[in-house]
């Protein structure tokens, strides 16, 4: 009988200790982020839906269904995107994060791929519709080669990517992504 009459009176005393605690959903809210965050973030969050165009070389250029979807990630802070298509050689997919860096004041297109490729990409709002990546130097079954990126959205419902990845041997293949936001 002692036990149950102690639980109640410790609840009722404790009401005015936890009520006397700051609430922490109202803790000041952080500063905004700086405007390149909210520009990078707002151009990429959507489902983009459109082709691809590959041109291999040596090989015949393939247009395929492709989508991207992106969904605000880490409280605005950047995007999470996951991207698939079906192309001659089977299924393609990668996800990704996107982000401007405001301390690094870059923007970062970080992937995994299907095909085992892990990239980070480094890049720049070039202008106000166009992000240029950075070069970037990596190994494609073994053989060095170099990828370069750019991302432009001539309109807030539209989207087109180039990457463009140089071989060893001076070759190209250029996959062209013309997407709509849905």
């Amino acid at each position: 009988m002692k036990k149950r009459i102690l639980t109640p009176i410790f609840l009722l005393c404790s009401i005015p200790v936890f009520a006397g605690q700051e609430n922490p959903g109202s803790a000041p809210s952080p500063p905004p982020p700086p405007p390149e965050v909210n520009r990078t973030v707002g151009a990429v969050v959507g489902r983009w839906s459109g082709w691809m165009t590959a041109k291999i070389p040596g090989g015949a250029t393939e247009k395929f269904p492709w989508s991207m979807n992106c969904k605000a990630a880490a409280l605005g802070a950047g995007a999470s995107c996951t991207m698939e298509g079906h192309a001659s050689i089977g299924d393609m997919a990668q996800a990704c994060i996107v982000a401007y860096d405001p301390e690094g004041k870059a923007v970062h297109y970080m992937c995994v791929t299907s095909m085992g490729e892990v990239h980070d990409h480094r890049g720049r709002w070039r202008d106000a519709t166009t992000i240029e990546f950075e070069p970037l130097s990596g190994g494609l079954q073994g053989t060095p080669m170099t990828e370069t990126i750019t991302w432009t959205f001539a309109d807030p419902g539209r989207m087109t990517t180039r990457s463009v990845v140089t071989l060893q041997d001076g070759s190209a293949m250029t996959f062209e992504f013309d997407g709509r936001r849905d």
